[in-house]
């Protein structure tokens, strides 16, 4: 089996080598050593995990159906923005010709203004639908295709991080009525889905976004709401596949001061790429491929 060396946090000395695909019992298994350390010293903790979704649970991207490898946008299957669009549930795309309309003009004009209006326009365009009927078909989708393109991986650190007594939670840049769809499929209640959010009035999608939006600091803003939104609750680990979405999150878990029984918490950074100054000291980074699946 080909290895790859992963870096510890710059609590641990030496470097660790898994086998790819191997990785995941040896994280589990550093999370629940500090968890141990944690619970020792304050029995009425409460370990949290922090997760991305696209590229991090699910291979590609739940709201667009890509993914970018070598530099090429690599088209996977339909995300949600075209399948609720085609199926009449979008506000501002019809189902014939709109998908088209948003990948190949409007989209791309407001990610050059900046992803943060791309990214929340997407939690918006559905404004005046039905906040039960979105979740419905989502979730429908999410049990009959997406939950195939979950990285086999990750479910496992997933499963055996719940198992142990650790809560997941998901903060994503995706909208919130999309990521929220895997709450089933994970195991968990919907509240512990966090993506980008919208006010909803009633049963009905506005176009009022909630603040902080969960992408690049905003996430570290979120992922500390949660935690003090939790009695007890203590930041354990957390996981992401970008640097520049996900590494300011993943180094906060990963150096935040004062844990319990000086425990550390543990950054993991999944098909990350070549790895940047300021983070190698912190994070384990792994490559995984496999699906829970047959869609690959």
């Amino acid at each position: 089996m080909r290895k790859l060396c992963v870096v510890i946090s710059a609590a641990f000395a030496a470097a660790v080598c898994w086998g790819v695909e191997d990785h995941a019992d040896g994280i589990v298994a550093r999370v629940l050593e500090n968890v141990a350390k944690i619970r020792a010293a304050s029995p009425q903790s409460v370990p949290m995990a922090f997760w991305d979704f696209d590229g991090t649970i699910i291979r590609g991207d739940i709201s667009e159906g890509v993914e970018v490898v070598d530099g090429r946008v690599v088209r996977l299957y339909k995300g949600l923005v075209e399948r609720t669009i085609e199926s009449g549930l979008n506000s501002v795309y019809p189902a014939k010709g709109g998908w088209a309309q948003y990948r190949d003009r409007d989209y791309p004009r407001m990610n050059e203004i900046g992803p943060w209006l791309a990214w929340t326009f997407n939690a918006q365009m559905y404004h005046g639908q039905s906040a039960a009927a979105i979740d419905a078909f989502c979730e429908a989708e999410c049990e009959r295709l997406y939950r195939k393109w979950f990285f086999a991986s990750s479910v496992k650190m997933w499963k055996a991080l719940e198992k142990a007594g650790v809560e997941n939670y998901v903060v994503s840049a995706s909208p919130e009525i999309f990521v929220r769809s895997a709450a089933k499929s994970l195991g968990v209640p919907q509240w512990r889905i966090r993506g980008i959010r919208v006010v909803i009035d009633g049963d009905r999608i506005t176009t009022r976004v909630v603040h902080p939006v969960p992408y690049a600091d905003g996430k570290v803003e979120n992922v500390r709401e949660l935690v003090l939104a939790r009695p007890n609750g203590v930041a354990v680990a957390a996981f992401g596949n970008s640097y520049s979405t996900d590494g300011a999150f993943l180094r906060h878990v990963a150096t935040q001061p004062s844990l319990p029984g000086g425990a550390k918490g543990t950054a993991v950074m999944i098909n990350g790429g070549k790895s940047l100054p300021g983070y190698t000291e912190h994070f384990i980074t792994v490559s995984q491929s496999d699906t829970v699946g047959d869609a690959r």
